[in-house]
């Protein structure tokens, strides 16, 4: 009988160990992800460009659609 009590505690010892293990890894992830985010945000926060004042022409005058008018 005492065998059967052993075998139960060993194996919710391992079920608890694996519960750790799996939920350790899950935050890692997570936490991994969140820095990732962060530094994606951090590098895109300095990469912003002024909308220029100037009006820009077409870049080719002979591709324009099909009813476009002519000068």
């Amino acid at each position: 009988m005492s065998y059967v009590y052993a075998s139960l505690s060993l194996i919710g010892l391992c079920a608890l160990a694996g519960a750790g293990v799996g939920i350790g890894s899950g935050v890692a992830m997570m936490a991994s992800a969140m820095a990732e985010e962060e530094s994606k945000q951090k590098a895109s926060e300095g990469s912003f460009a002024a909308a220029s004042p100037q009006e820009r022409k077409p870049a080719a005058q002979g591709a324009r659609g099909f009813a476009a008018s002519a000068k």
